[in-house]
């Protein structure tokens, strides 16, 4: 059998996006008011628009992006036309002058808004299928289903009245400015923003929800939406938001921009979060109880969205070069208000993990500049992160407080480059930052040296780094270290890295370090041990087995496998000790139990036929990415896809999600040259998807 992979990678994933194009018109729009109505059926979007500019300079003409419009037509006599993707609004206007148009349109959008659950069938009766709509226009532009500009150079104030089924909630950017019950069938949203912003940063949310609303100690109010057989997850789902967002209004020194600040979770997300203004939308794999949260919480996701609400949101990157100034801020500013929470430890440790992985690129020769259009991920959160660290040191962490406060109530509701963050730097704290530039932001390599000099000032790294240095070292030369890192109290990450310097030595020395390391009896040093530990001596096999008892999901998913897998006498005991076990959003356990399951000869026969309709039916779209990847990746092990699952595979190739598009794609590959399978899709080619149909042609 294949290794198991314990963590889904989908979740960790954050947002790198293709800039918007960086075109601009000698008009600056102002205000978009939209009335919006949505056909679930047809899945089309239409409104009405009233969109106010100023002309900049003398011109005949205006136009809105809008990608692939049904009809757009004037309601005044005003000339409105529609060509090459674009609204185009004409007339003679003068220079300094306002101007309002009005015009209706309708759109079936292929991108950037989604309706989920609507159309759906063959979902599992056991789980809910959610009916929603929902919205991620960064990087896919809020053109494709409202007309706005995909410039984010060009600021807008939006106002959405918006009609849906009054047995739904409707959730959108700023402040929700009443609701009207037009019809016993139709009830009208009305939300309105105060300040600008860019327009890929429009947010609406269609679902079923409750709420929760708290004040923070400014007067904002912090609403967290749930879905109501999820309401007794509320609190650990948004766990310490508020001691979060108190923090950084402190932290940052600017009061949080915008009236209201809302957090709501939807299904099939794009991304772990969208830090849309004064509205994150979120994956809803992150809405957990109490005995997921060290496993899998949303804090530092809710810290990042809710940081880029100053960093993103308030000032605004002028194009892809400076996207660090989003991303970097976002991901230090949060990684601080982690430290609040989690400890100086957690702080400085995941600094050192992130300058591995950096160094890791740059030994590879695959790193580039932070400033740049072509940046990793890896670059512009990690990196970005890493230089803000670093310019702290260096100017103090004074004088970096004035000027991140200076830079953004300087700059607030407008576009900003990396100079004009730096000219700031260097006025506030008088010093040169030309050393600063060409280590941090300009050079291809990361510093990794001078990275790790400065996180020498934690006294734990200083013993993280002694004890990481002994990796290449034999047992007998540096038993003394890791004997000392296991002496009560223990600092979890050095515990770590004792099991993992130990996992593959089978000595009678590592056999008893490995024991006073389940002893700890540590969160994350179970897990460490569970999942690294995949050939288990005799003498861990009692330690290894009451972590089947863990509350810890992934713990019991990797002990679980590794005892499975080495004491084949057990099998029938680990499975009747774990057979009511779920896990995770993700169902981690049961859907690993029924793969080993399946694969225990003799084991509960009379209900293998019972085993293979469960996995089968996890890959039913209604059940979460996570659960689904899952499924397929243990039907594929199996060898056992039924007509369903090959087609709800085939639907997973053009979902828009494009790391779980990338994953059935691939599974797809590796299937159609085994012919029971290519026999089966090309039965099935008339209901699977276009992008299918030619992979199975092209075989």
């Amino acid at each position: 059998m294949k290794p198991i992979q314990f963590l889904f990678f989908f979740i960790n994933s954050i947002l790198v996006f293709a800039q918007a194009p960086s075109d601009t018109q000698p008009i600056d729009f102002t205000h978009i008011t939209a009335a919006l109505e949505f056909n679930v059926n047809s899945e089309t979007v239409k409104g009405t628009v009233k969109a106010t500019f100023i002309a900049k300079e003398n011109s005949n003409n205006a136009y809105l992006d809008a990608q692939h419009f049904n009809k757009v037509t004037s309601i005044d006599s005003l000339v409105v036309t529609y060509k090459n993707n674009k609204i185009v609004l004409k007339g003679n206007f003068e220079k300094g002058k306002h101007y309002t148009y009005r015009f209706n349109y309708s759109v079936c959008p292929k991108k950037a808004l989604y309706f989920w659950g609507w159309n759906t069938k063959h979902t599992d009766s056991n789980f809910p299928n959610r009916k929603q709509i929902w919205t991620q226009g960064q990087g896919k532009y809020t053109s494709f289903w409202l007309p706005s500009i995909d410039n984010m150079n060009d600021k807008i104030i939006f106002d959405l009245k918006i009609s849906f089924d009054p047995t739904y909630e409707v959730i959108a950017n700023g402040q929700l400015i009443d609701t009207l019950s037009n019809t016993p069938t139709l009830k009208q949203w009305h939300y309105q923003m105060d300040k600008p912003m860019s327009s890929y940063l429009v947010a609406l949310a269609i679902g079923k929800y409750q709420k929760q609303t708290s004040i923070s100690s400014t007067g904002v109010s912090l609403e967290n939406f749930i879905y109501p057989n999820r309401i007794q997850d509320i609190e650990a789902t948004y766990k310490h938001h508020k001691q979060i967002f108190e923090f950084l209004e402190l932290e940052i020194g600017v009061p949080y921009p915008w009236k209201v600040y809302r957090q709501v979770p939807v299904k099939d997300f794009l991304y772990a979060g969208m830090e849309n203004t004064s509205c994150t939308l979120f994956d809803d794999d992150f809405v957990i109880s109490e005995s997921m949260f060290d496993d899998q919480n949303f804090v530092s996701i809710s810290a990042h969205e809710l940081a880029h609400q100053w960093f993103g949101n308030l000032i605004t990157e002028t194009n892809s070069n400076h996207h660090w100034l989003h991303e970097g801020f976002a991901t230090y500013f949060a990684l601080k208000a982690e430290r609040e929470i989690f400890g100086e430890d957690y702080f400085y440790y995941k600094l050192y993990e992130s300058a591995e992985q950096l160094n890791a690129v740059s030994e590879k020769e695959k790193s580039t500049p932070l400033i740049t259009k072509k940046g990793s991920s890896l670059n512009y959160y990690q990196r970005g992160a890493w230089a803000l660290f670093a310019l702290e040191n260096y100017i103090g962490a004074t004088n970096f407080k004035k000027a991140v406060r200076l830079f953004l109530n300087q700059y607030a509701y407008k576009n900003v480059t990396t100079d004009n963050f730096l000219t700031i730097v260097a006025f506030v704290s008088k010093k040169d930052l030309s050393t600063f530039s060409k280590n941090w932001l300009y050079n291809s390599n990361f510093p990794t040296k001078k990275a790790l000099s400065l996180l020498t000032a934690s006294d734990f790294i200083k013993k993280y780094l002694r004890l990481a240095g002994e990796r290449t070292q034999p047992l007998a030369g540096k038993h003394q270290y890791l004997s000392e890192a296991l002496l009560f109290p223990v600092n979890p990450y050095l515990v770590q890295e004792v099991v993992s310097q130990l996992h593959d030595d089978s000595s009678e020395n590592a056999k008893k370090l490995l024991l006073r390391a389940f002893k700890t009896n540590h969160p994350k040093v179970q897990f460490a041990l569970a999942s690294s530990l995949t050939s288990i001596p005799k003498e861990l096999k009692i330690s290894m087995e009451k972590l089947l008892k863990s509350t810890s999901s992934a713990t019991v998913e990797a002990a679980l496998y590794n005892l499975w897998n080495n004491f084949d006498a057990e099998k029938f005991r680990y499975l009747n000790i774990t057979k009511d076990k779920i896990g995770l959003n993700n169902k981690n356990i049961r859907t690993l139990w029924l793969l080993l399951a399946l694969n225990t000869k003799g084991f509960s026969v009379n209900e293998r036929a019972s085993f293979y309709k469960e996995l089968h039916r996890y890959t039913a779209i209604n059940h979460s990415i996570g659960t689904r990847i899952n499924a397929f990746k243990y039907l594929e092990i199996l060898k056992s896809f039924d007509d369903q699952s090959i087609i709800n595979l085939s639907k997973g190739a053009v979902h828009p999600n494009w790391q779980f598009n990338k994953f059935c794609t691939q599974t797809i590959k590796r299937l159609l040259p085994i012919p029971k399978f290519q026999n089966k899709f090309v039965r099935l080619r008339d209901e699977l998807p276009t992008k299918v149909q030619k992979m199975i042609l092209t075989r």
